[in-house]
């Protein structure tokens, strides 16, 4: 039996953390596929048709996906504009050390204390 060889191209890594982060499946494709875009630069810029058609995610589910990723603080989104003059969003790929990550969006506190001693609002 051969020793197990890890693949060397045409693959990517996600970091263990990612599975702590209570992410749908849609969220996670998208996350996945947004890690796999930007590589080693920590940001790519995929048009909605290009990820639409890449991971079979519908338009409506994508724009939800865009939203609850960046309300989780996993990504930023910036307008990026090529030497055409074209634009589309640029995705930059976030800390997973934030706190804002794990945290339940369902619930009615719109955001965590500020300091550690802090209560949340009622």
């Amino acid at each position: 039996m051969r020793k197990y060889q890890p693949p060397t191209r045409e693959f990517f890594r996600l970091p263990n953390k990612i599975f702590q982060v209570p992410l749908d499946a849609t969220q996670f494709k998208l996350y996945s596929y947004l890690v796999c875009c930007s590589g080693s630069k920590g940001y790519c810029w995929p048009t909605h048709d290009t990820i639409m058609r890449d991971t079979g995610i519908k338009k409506s589910s994508l724009q939800k996906a865009i939203k609850a990723l960046k309300k989780r603080k996993l990504i930023a989104v910036y307008k990026h504009r090529n030497t055409y003059g074209y634009s589309n969003n640029e995705y930059h790929l976030l800390s997973l050390d934030n706190p804002e990550v794990y945290r339940d969006l369902d619930s009615e506190v719109d955001e965590l204390p500020l300091f550690i001693g802090e209560d949340f609002p009622a």
